[in-house]
């Protein structure tokens, strides 16, 4: 009899792996929020700010009503607090419940798909794009975990929202001269849409026209081809962004930061949008992409063009009231060209090709964009004047790391990992993740996962392979 009592004293019992117990929750649908594993325990993430008293009004085991008195604890009263392991008993059977707060939101970044562009560029096919596409949408669906965060080790990583930053597909288009990016859209953005995730993405160099190509021989980005290419890359992601506002998925919808004194020149339109309590700010090839104007005349068959080309500084003046206006509000960052990676980075930063050409904004600016005089071998030191402003303005906004600006690129083709620090305030840091090409052979990793809390922005980011 004593060794009898001895068990029964130490039974616990087992969680039951098959049978399922169910609640009714208070303003929440159950079946959304709740995620069961393979070892019977069942995840609950609720949207942050619930309130757990009260939560629970009702319970069903395998389809059946079941009063809530006849559990233990009772769950329609006993406390519940967010990551705790609660668990349930009915008939001898042990049922195992975690209440989480949906505090954590996952993004994933790739970039330079070069969508079937030819060698060289590390290019993907638009099939291998719609497959690592798939992939992206598919992590932890299936319960099991892509990467495990050290600031939310029982999160199971889900794609909330994608981003691609840049160079999406040939020069100028699927054709190299259209400006359409159907294969790109068709490979990304419509399988993001079928999916209903959220998928951002920017041009880089090769979707907006440079300045200069490469050598002596400049392919101005208002020839009559480059223009046309221009408008419709951008047309395209901002057709991609009013779709993603109107689906209501963001807390704040995408507005652009425009020079409205040059309205009816072209302009990038970098932009911004709020998600999740984080504020996210894209540019496109960067931030001080110049403004122009072009115009085009046939002379016997033959298009002559000419440009004339501005500084951006109104672009940059709005970005600065803006975020002045929103500094309390954790920022993340992106654009195409890297901050430091790469030999040739800082000369991409002044529009310069491989031998130092390049087209001066007219006008005067704050930002060294029409300075006639910078050599080739300037470029080290004169790309300060670009970079030490921005981030200047970068560094207002909350949701640092250190002391760092968090932000993301592409470009270089290969991951990097690198910090800026202005030469004129040694305290404004800029921490760039580049993010390697999916096509790139040489790096078996191809994407970014990137984990975010609510209300403070990046947490962590891991390299990883889908």
């Amino acid at each position: 009899m004593r060794l009898l009592t001895l068990l029964s004293f130490f039974w616990i019992p087992l969680i039951n792996v098959s049978a399922q117990m169910i609640f009714t929750l208070n303003g929440v649908d159950y079946s959304s929020v709740a995620q069961r594993d393979s070892k019977g325990f069942t995840t609950v993430t609720l949207p942050a700010g619930t309130n757990l008293s009260g939560l629970i009004t009702a319970v069903s085991v395998d389809g059946q009503t079941v009063s809530a008195s006849q559990v233990t604890p009772n769950p329609t009263t006993t406390t519940l607090n967010y990551g705790e392991l609660k668990v349930f008993t009915y008939n001898n059977r042990a049922y195992g419940f975690r209440f989480e707060e949906d505090l954590w939101f996952c993004g994933v970044f790739f970039s330079d798909c070069h969508i079937n562009q030819s060698s060289g560029h590390d290019g993907t096919s638009a099939a291998d794009m719609t497959t690592i596409m798939n992939n992206i949408i598919a992590m932890g669906q299936d319960g099991k975990k892509k990467v495990t965060f050290a600031a939310a080790p029982n999160l199971v990583p889900k794609a909330s929202i994608i981003f691609c930053t840049g160079d999406i597909d040939q020069d100028k288009g699927d054709d190299g001269s259209s400006g359409t990016h159907t294969n790109f859209l068709n490979a990304t953005a419509e399988v993001a849409k079928t999916a209903g995730v959220p998928f951002i993405f920017i041009a880089g160099n090769h979707d907006l026209s440079p300045d200069y190509w490469t050598g002596d021989n400049p392919d101005y980005g208002v020839t009559s081809s480059g223009a046309n290419a221009d408008e419709k890359t951008i047309s395209a992601i901002v057709n991609n962004n009013s779709y993603w506002n109107d689906q209501g998925v963001f807390d704040e919808d995408i507005s652009y930061f425009e020079d409205n004194s040059r309205s009816v020149d072209f302009q990038s339109k970098p932009f911004t949008f709020k998600f999740k309590g984080v504020r996210f700010y894209c540019a496109h090839t960067y931030w001080l992409q110049k403004l122009y104007k072009g115009t085009f005349l046939k002379v016997l068959g033959v298009t002559i063009s000419t440009a004339t080309y501005y500084a951006p500084d109104g672009i940059i003046s709005a970005l600065n009231t803006f975020v002045d206006s929103h500094k309390d509000e954790a920022s993340v960052w992106m654009q195409h060209y890297p901050w430091s990676a790469g030999s040739d980075c800082n000369r991409w930063w002044l529009d310069q090709n491989d031998v130092g050409k390049y087209i001066p904004a007219s006008g005067t600016s704050e930002y060294g964009s029409c300075t006639s005089d910078i050599a080739y071998n300037d470029a080290n030191f004169a790309n300060t004047k670009k970079k030490d402003p921005l981030s200047a303005i970068m560094m207002k906004a909350a949701g640092k790391v250190d002391g760092k600006v968090q932000h993301f690129s592409g470009h270089y083709h290969r991951f990097n990992d690198a910090t800026y620090t202005s030469t004129v305030n040694s305290n404004n840091k800029v921490r760039d993740y580049t993010v390697a090409a999916p096509g790139n052979s040489s790096q078996s990793n191809n994407a970014f996962v990137v984990l975010f809390k609510r209300g403070e922005g990046v947490k962590e980011v891991i390299r990883t392979q889908f």
